[in-house]
């Protein structure tokens, strides 16, 4: 599985994002999500909006994958989206979850 490698949170949401929704178009999921510009519903505060957004990411990406230990890897990190509060652990949410879906083989 592919990402993107390029270092801005912005490209690596909307990689992340259109991997979950089975590598769409940019902004072709159902909720047009996939852009780097939905990434600015992180940046000044983490409202319930970027919460709801990581979750959904998160959530479709649990249902997808049913190695349960992958699935129990991604629901911790989907939990945390609930306490998180800074852009910088938007980019933790981000990096743990791309992280996990490298491992898979």
């Amino acid at each position: 599985m592919f990402i993107t490698d390029n270092v801005d949170p912005g490209f690596r949401f909307e990689s992340l994002a259109r991997i979950a929704f089975d590598n769409c178009l940019k902004s072709r999921d159902p909720w047009g999500y996939a852009s780097q510009d939905v990434y600015n519903n992180f940046v000044s505060s983490f409202n319930l909006k970027g919460k709801r957004i990581l979750a959904t990411i998160l959530t479709k990406l649990i249902y997808d994958f049913k190695d349960k230990s992958i699935c129990n890897k991604l629901i911790i990190i989907e939990d945390s989206i609930w306490s998180a509060s800074t852009q910088r652990d938007v980019v933790n949410i981000i990096e743990s979850t791309i992280k996990v879906l490298e491992s898979i083989d």
